[in-house]
């Protein structure tokens, strides 16, 4: 594992990827069985986090969340020791210094009382001599600043010399906490840049939790647990089964086509217990800590009763070139039912490489369980927008450490050419590729474990009507209506459906099994509806209307009505649904569910 400082932005994308995986792997826990859902929810809780520990019981692989239960649980302190000393010394440290800085924080405040004043002394000495990345994005930064707070905290009154930042433990603290305070300001204004991934949320929630333990400031102790509670309650929204549903900011390829294996599943099954035990070490955060979901979380994320709505507003990641808004709004539009929840953001290029535009999610026993399509983009503009390196040479970098990104077949992307409009469970997908872009074409994931794919031979000779992709999984229906030819490619996990022409998209509706009498019923019902594309080939328009008779028309880089009536993006609020509300601007988190309401006020915590 090679760290080369004079690329490091890229360098480190190829590294994560290898650490998320050696690091942070998925992995069944001893028994291998769910527990029964007795007790209370606090009680159902605790027994998961047995579960958990019992794991860290097992395991002889160094990690710092592993030592730190081992040592504050006092079960085996001679390997929680001997894990730290090893990690310690890992050469590779300084390169993924804002993992290391608050994982080897939260193991040495909670292993303090066991680990020989020895290592304690090279811990300490270790902040003198060694380095530590700061990293690029959001998560690296909140995980950073997290342990750097927490150290300088913990060892008051050094000089510059003392430090590997050449800053003193004030200084080092003072700059610490200004960036957290300032990032949780951001979050609940205006929202996450690195939002809803199935990924990295998770490195937001496992440093506040550590953060909340911790910090000895009463306003950023609560502060912390309140950000805790708000990342928990934005997860539990568009949270199915185990599953992190919708949009995404930043996706890899394997968990846009495998939701139900994806990182935040871990924090699923320990907060919502709805899925199989797994093991991720990053939960040992919320496992050791002495935090608490407020119950209405939990409903929040499981109640899945009756369909609803819910929006969102987030940011997209800072913008250095092409663009005069820095922080442009997203838009995302979730809905959400017990069997499946289709979900989309407006299009556009609004994060880069591991963009997740929309999908459909849905509840099976067999994987593979989503359904999206995508424009497969690669361009130096796309980069040029985001990262400060010279143009010329973005592209290749990345994709020389990020492997996926240069990649035609890849299962994740933004595009400047893809454009969205979802009402409930019907979405209308556009694009408009430019003549030589890279590359002139479209997919879509059309999963193999599928448990039924109709369709008819596409001729443009034949009724619109028989032009629809019909689609069974479990007990969702899913209509896709293809706007141009397209060919079928077996592949491993799915048929990939590829159409090359340049003035493309696709009309899709999603309905739950027991809405109708049968899958035929479906089929036949959807092959009614009206479909109004003669205006696509020359002004990129078409209108569609639903089973619920709603009327849609959606022209590219124009207007999207319903009913007649323009949607205007601007009245989004941050967040919109029957749980939770909150206005731009606010600093306020509002959660509702039947009697029980949850009121989060950032600015005065």
């Amino acid at each position: 594992m090679i760290i080369r400082c004079n690329s490091c932005k890229y360098s480190f994308l190829i590294l994560f990827v290898i650490l998320m995986e050696s690091m942070y792997p998925l992995t069944p826990l001893p028994g291998g069985k769910a527990l029964a859902r007795e007790g209370s929810i606090t009680e159902q809780y605790g027994q998961r986090c047995q579960q958990l520990f019992a794991y860290a019981d097992s395991t002889n692989e160094p990690n710092y969340f592993v030592a730190a239960a081992k040592l504050s649980r006092k079960t085996d302190i001679a390997t929680g020791v001997r894990m730290i000393e090893e990690l310690l010394s890992d050469p590779t440290a300084s390169g993924r210094g804002m993992f290391v800085i608050y994982e080897l924080m939260a193991a040495y405040l909670y292993g303090f009382e066991k680990i020989p004043p020895e290592l304690r002394r090279k811990i300490r000495e270790s902040f003198r001599t060694r380095p530590l990345y700061r990293g690029d994005t959001e998560n690296h930064w909140v995980m950073y600043y997290t342990g750097l707070y927490l150290a300088a905290q913990t060892w008051k009154g050094y000089d510059g010399d003392s430090w590997y930042t050449g800053k003193s433990s004030g200084e080092n603290f003072r700059e610490a906490e200004g960036w957290l305070n300032e990032w949780i300001k951001i979050t609940t204004t205006i929202g996450q840049g690195e939002f809803d991934s199935p990924t990295y949320h998770m490195v937001f929630l496992s440093p506040m939790l550590v953060l909340a333990q911790f910090a000895e400031d009463p306003v950023m102790k609560k502060r912390a647990e309140m950000m805790v509670h708000y990342l928990l309650a934005d997860f539990a929204a568009e949270h199915l089964q185990g599953m992190y549903c919708g949009a995404h900011s930043r996706d890899y390829p394997y968990d846009a086509i495998e939701p139900g294996r994806a990182p935040m599943t871990g924090w699923a099954w320990l907060f919502f217990g709805q899925t199989e035990p797994v093991m991720r070490t990053e939960v040992f955060a919320a496992a050791l800590s002495s935090y608490r979901m407020p119950e209405i979380i939990y409903h929040v994320a499981t109640d899945r009763s009756k369909p609803y709505v819910h929006t969102e507003t987030k940011r997209v990641r800072n913008i250095i070139r092409f663009n005069k808004q820095r922080t442009p709004p997203v838009h995302k539009y979730t809905y959400m039912t017990k069997n499946f929840c289709l979900g989309s953001m407006q299009g556009g290029i609004l994060q880069p490489i591991q963009q997740h535009a929309w999908d459909i999610t849905f509840v099976s026993d067999k994987p593979n369980n989503s359904l999206f399509t995508l424009h497969p983009s690669v361009s130096e503009r796309e980069l040029g927008m985001f990262f400060p390196e010279e143009m010329k040479f973005v592209v290749d970098e990345v994709a020389r450490f990020h492997t996926v990104y240069g990649k035609e077949d890849k299962w994740a992307s933004s595009s400047p050419y893809e454009q969205t409009f979802q009402h409930k469970n019907t979405l209308i997908v556009l694009y408009n590729i430019e003549d030589g872009a890279k590359f002139e074409h479209i997919d879509g994931f059309f999963p193999k474990a599928l448990d039924e794919r109709v369709y008819e031979s596409f001729s443009r000779n034949s009724p619109l009507n028989s032009r629809w992709i019909f689609c069974r999984a479990g007990d969702t229906y899913i209509a896709y209506f293809p706007l141009q030819p397209y060919e079928w490619i077996e592949e491993e996990n799915c048929w990939r459906l590829r159409s090359h022409f340049l003035r493309n998209g696709s009309i899709v509706e999603v309905a739950e099994a027991t809405d109708h009498n049968s899958f035929k019923e479906f089929q036949e019902a959807i092959k009614s509806n009206s479909l109004d594309v003669e205006r696509f080939e020359r002004n990129l328009e078409v209108g569609y209307t639903n089973l619920a008779g709603d009327r849609m028309s959606f022209t590219y880089a124009g207007q999207r009505l319903l009913n007649g009536n323009a949607i205007d993006f601007k009245s989004y609020k941050l967040f919109n649904g029957p749980f939770l509300q909150a206005e731009i601007g606010s600093g306020t988190l509002e959660m509702k569910y039947e009697k029980m309401n949850l009121f989060l006020d950032f600015n005065n915590p």
